[in-house]
């Protein structure tokens, strides 16, 4: 989530009005932009002592601009306008780069089923786990995580009882490794509650680098409230009708990564695409006879993602 922009504002009420508008938070303390009105003499004074290193926007008429001209001010920070719809674009252009933090938590949802979502969590958190310490959530009650990992896991029942007073350390031992770097959770009968998957990957979260969430359909309500808790999602579509009005209501954004599934479509409805898996059927054969990774030209294109991923979690 995109935290609120802090302002600090020099000028009438009209200039406070349209930040407040835009949904800005007006503070007089560590803001992350300063906005300066300069026909307002003053509020000119009133800014010239304020310190902080934060980047100046400036309200400018033609004499001011002039003067703006004179001094070097940076064009792009200068506007002649406090309309929201002029005025709101160039504050946030001047917002300073702030650095991602790394993902802990992804989630992989899909818009309708048979695109390959599970498997491709389950490759990515095989693949990563020679590097990272991965835990596996499988939110979808199938329990087919487990299974393509030959794993026992805990039914989401079992957890549901525990959440209130859930630890990392209950969690170590309610879902062992299945290998090394490697645990999964969540097993048949129903998918957990909102509340119930949040708990189990607060806990996760104190015990593994990076946590991986096969969650339900992008449509489903649950999706929602995991996707709050993670850094990164990772969304399947196809090029068909029933994904791409899937995907005109699906979140989009930065965090947000589309995979064409067995498609080369740069992009899908208003969303580019990040990458694109191929159809290989036989590869996905194999691994399904053996319950192994997916190998061939399905499992290269894991391998590159696998590496992204890793980057992204560290």
């Amino acid at each position: 989530m995109i935290s609120t922009v802090r302002v600090a504002a020099f000028g009438g009420d009209a200039l406070r009005a349209s930040l407040i508008s835009l949904g800005f938070e007006p503070v007089e303390e560590r803001p992350d932009v300063v906005v300066v009105d300069l026909r307002d003499r003053e509020a000119i004074l009133r800014a010239a002592p304020f310190a902080g290193a934060a980047p100046r926007v400036l309200v400018a008429g033609r004499a001011e601009q002039e003067l703006c001209a004179a001094i070097g001010a940076d064009r792009s920070r200068i506007t002649d306008s406090i309309e929201p719809a002029v005025l709101g674009p160039i504050v946030m252009a001047a917002l300073p780069a702030r650095p991602r933090s790394a993902t802990r938590t992804l989630v992989v949802s899909a818009t309708r089923g048979g695109l390959g979502r599970t498997l491709f969590a389950v490759n990515i958190a095989a693949r990563l786990s020679a590097q990272l310490r991965v835990c596996l959530v499988d939110a979808t009650g199938t329990g087919a995580a487990a299974w393509w990992l030959g794993a026992d896991a805990q039914p989401w029942t079992t957890l549901a009882s525990l959440v209130e007073e859930l630890t990392s350390e209950q969690l170590a031992v309610l879902a062992g490794e299945v290998r090394p770097g490697l645990r999964v959770i969540g097993g048949t009968s129903r998918a957990p509650d909102a509340h119930v998957a949040a708990a189990v990957i607060r806990a996760a979260n104190g015990l593994d680098d990076l946590v991986i969430v096969d969650a339900p359909l992008v449509s489903a309500p649950p999706t929602d409230a995991l996707r709050e808790s993670a850094e990164r999602t990772v969304l399947f579509a196809y090029d068909d009708q029933c994904s791409l009005r899937a995907l005109a209501l699906a979140p989009s954004g930065d965090d947000v990564w589309v995979i064409a599934s067995q498609s080369r479509a740069e992009k899908l409805g208003d969303h580019p695409v990040f990458r694109c898996l191929p159809r290989d059927e036989p590869a996905v054969a194999a691994a399904l006879a053996s319950r192994d990774r997916v190998k061939g030209q399905l499992g290269r294109a894991y391998d590159e993602i696998a590496e992204i991923v890793r980057i992204d979690a560290t």
